[in-house]
């Protein structure tokens, strides 16, 4: 029986009882009309009444009032338990299933600060297909964002606890999307205390707080102010060759991408030639260009070029090529 059907049962109840105590005080018991109502109320809601010596039905009819009366008052006293304390049941139920995801999670992202640069960087990591947590101090913010199924953790993410039960000690990478830079400096400081191994991309607004936030230990640092600016610029003096870079980077579409692939030790791209493993009649793919461990960057290497180890292959292709090449190196 759902709620709203059983509120109407007891409605009916109520009246009935009232309508059969007041019918049968007036009636068999000689009491007049609002005599027998206000008899009735009494023993409803004291469960008592002063006369014992009464016929059998009239017995019966007290009774049938104590007994309506105390079921009447469970399922009220039930309701009204539900109301205050669904709420927080409800919400430790969601923050132990966020906790038994989160401890499932190893090699994922944490994104601190859910607000506009935060919003878009959880939707890329969405469309990416990536396990990541949301972290934000603000309930309003955290409950958008738990709306968009994403796994969440309420509470201010420059603490070390908080951060610990992002799953800190375990994850890939943090990006430090908080309004201040300030703020994303703390974050860092203490992201990277926790796991010196972290890959952060913190968030600033002013050029000059960049060099803090890399000494700090953030790998890479954004402005996003300057970048747009660099990219709304970009699309009025060459509309076409943005459109092709979107395109590429945007992960929603599957008919380019680019990808980065670091050649770890025992690979089978050691000392391999790119024309040998990677060309482009074998995968469908490019090699664009190797970041080499000394910092040299080769753009557009021949397939001549050897692989190294520490080597960064980026490479553009089809999302299902790029796919493939992935699973065969893994």
């Amino acid at each position: 029986m759902n709620r709203r059907r059983t509120l109407s049962v007891l409605l009916w109840l109520t009246a009935l009882l009232l309508s059969l105590g007041t019918l049968s005080f007036y009636i068999f018991g000689g009491e007049s009309l609002w005599e027998s109502f206000y008899i009735t109320v009494t023993i409803l809601l004291s469960h008592f009444y002063h006369k014992v010596e009464l016929p059998l039905g009239m017995q019966i009819v007290v009774l049938l009032l104590v007994f309506g009366s105390l079921i009447i008052i469970a399922y009220v006293l039930r309701y009204a338990a539900e109301f205050l304390f669904e709420g927080q049941i409800s919400e430790r139920a969601k923050k132990k299933a966020m906790e038994k995801k989160i401890d499932k999670m190893e090699g994922h992202y944490i994104v601190c600060g859910y607000g506009r640069v935060g919003k878009q960087v959880a939707e890329e990591l969405k469309d990416e297909g990536v396990d990541f947590v949301v972290i934000d101090k603000n309930p309003v913010e955290t409950y958008s964002a738990g709306q968009e199924g994403y796994v969440i953790v309420e509470g201010d993410p420059i603490k070390e606890e908080v951060l610990e039960k992002a799953g800190i000690k375990k994850a890939k990478s943090l990006l430090a999307c908080l309004g201040g830079d300030t703020d994303n400096l703390f974050l860092t400081l203490t992201a990277k205390s926790l796991n010196p191994d972290l890959y952060i991309v913190a968030r600033a607004s002013e050029d000059e707080n960049v060099g803090k936030l890399e000494k700090a230990g953030a790998d890479r640092v954004a402005l996003p102010y300057q970048i747009g600016g660099y990219h709304m610029a970009a699309v009025a003096l060459r509309p076409a060759v943005v459109d092709f870079l979107d395109v590429i980077v945007d992960g929603k579409h599957s008919e380019l991408q680019v990808e980065e692939i670091i050649v770890q030790r025992g690979s089978v791209l050691v000392g391999q030639r790119i024309a040998d493993y990677l060309s482009r009649k074998k995968t469908g793919t490019t090699v664009l260009a190797i970041n080499k461990k000394s910092g040299v960057s080769k753009i557009n290497p021949s397939g001549d070029e050897i692989i190294e180890r520490d080597d960064q292959l980026i490479i553009m292709g089809a999302k299902d090529q790029l796919e493939k090449i992935l699973n065969e190196l893994s």
